[in-house]
């Protein structure tokens, strides 16, 4: 309150701040008036605020933030958020774009379970190959980033000689990757260089590839000198399954019941698969990282807090389940799209009779999308025209 302009300019210039506050009247001073004509004069200031009686033009009062609806000491109330803290999509055979809407409490519940599964530290770095609006970026990148406190290294799109550079460069110590990919590393000898710092390595497992592998077991040797291993179930773009991989000789491939983080069977339990029917049918999925759907929508919760994944399934008699697929629903990247939806996607295009797709099994992306086409006659058949069309924009 005591500083003039020059003071001020002075301190202004060692600091770049990006917002100056000042009271409308102090003594015979104009604290908010000096604030905006110093501002006037530097680039870096975006905004002037103040309080009080008659502020001058171009200051933005603060006066009803501060004085509007006070608690008393010990009247303050908990936030409780208005709505959703993200919206992600997900598909039914049914309904091709279902809302998922994620409250702050399922974000940071997914975080926690990748926190703990995972013993994330401070000093770790996660370098993340899957978009953040999927469940896989979400639970293994942006949500344990946001609690954990460590560093979190983005990348897309998938390459490999890309992706071995920046795993050294960041020396990120987490990851989780395709089993495809994971061998390729493991054959190039990446895990075993002295540049990688990994401690955690993940195996992300498609709906494709738990398919595939049905009932079977899967074993990764994990020593004192190798990162340890730990599996990564995206469930239905609900949320994703993350457990360490401590006793792979008697691990089930999808787990079936509480997912427990414990290495003893015990310890925090943030979610629970089920199956509709007992031993066969969809599988369920309830528990603190499962959102919510809309109360029209196909995704709500049943009398016991169970949501349908949009996966189908049989219990293995080992603690697990062997997957069967939809063939009403692709899972491409670690995304559900419904099939009908691409069918009709290009069908509409102006050069076919008549089109649908189809799916080939992919080990990096899980199902690799492909169109069957019947064109007019005499019509040429070109991938760059059908991507170009405004119909499949």
């Amino acid at each position: 309150m005591l500083w003039r302009a020059m003071e001020i300019a002075k301190v202004y210039d060692l600091l770049e701040p990006k917002a100056l506050i000042g009271a409308s009247h102090f003594a015979d001073g104009k604290p908010a008036e000096m604030l905006r004509d110093v501002a006037a004069t530097r680039r870096s200031v975006r905004i002037v605020l103040g309080y009080g009686l008659s502020l001058p033009e171009g200051v933005l009062s603060l006066d009803n933030v501060i004085g509007a609806g006070r608690p008393s000491s010990d009247e303050f109330p908990t936030r409780t958020p208005a709505g959703p803290s993200l919206i992600t999509f997900t598909a039914r055979a049914n309904a091709p774009l279902v809302p998922l809407l994620r409250h702050e409490k399922e974000v940071l519940a997914q975080g926690a379970m990748a926190v703990l599964a995972l013993s994330l530290l401070r000093s770790d770095t996660i370098l993340n190959a899957y978009p953040l609006t999927g469940p896989i970026g979400l639970a293994l990148g942006f949500a344990p980033w946001l609690i954990g406190g460590g560093t979190l290294v983005q990348y897309d799109p998938f390459d490999s000689g890309t992706f071995v550079e920046q795993l050294y460069d960041s020396g990120a110590t987490v990851t989780a990757l395709p089993g495809a990919f994971l061998d390729q590393l493991t054959e190039d000898g990446v895990l075993d260089d002295p540049q990688c710092k990994l401690r955690r390595v993940g195996l992300v497992w498609s709906a494709a590839a738990l398919a595939d592998r049905g009932a079977s077991l899967v074993a990764i040797e994990t020593d004192d000198v190798n990162p340890s291993a730990f599996d990564v179930y995206p469930l239905g773009d609900l949320a994703c399954l993350i457990v360490r991989a401590e006793n792979v000789e008697a691990r089930p491939l999808l787990p079936l019941g509480t997912v427990h983080l414990g290495e003893d069977g015990g310890g925090a339990v943030f979610a629970e698969t089920s199956l509709a029917e007992n031993d066969t049918g969809e599988i369920l999925l309830r528990g603190s990282v499962v959102p919510e759907g809309r109360t029209d929508g196909p995704v709500l919760r049943d009398e016991d807090g169970f949501v349908a994944t949009g996966l189908h399934g049989q219990a293995n008699g080992h603690g697990g389940m062997k997957l069967f697929r939809d063939p009403e629903l692709v899972h491409h990247g670690g995304f559900t799209v419904a099939a009908a939806e691409l069918d009709g996607l290009y069908q509409a295009f102006p050069g076919f009779l008549d089109a649908a797709c189809f799916v080939l099994p992919d080990p990096i992306i899980g199902d690799r999308i492909f169109a069957a086409v019947a064109p007019l006659p005499n019509a040429p058949v070109s991938l760059e025209v059908l991507r170009s069309s405004n119909t499949c924009r």
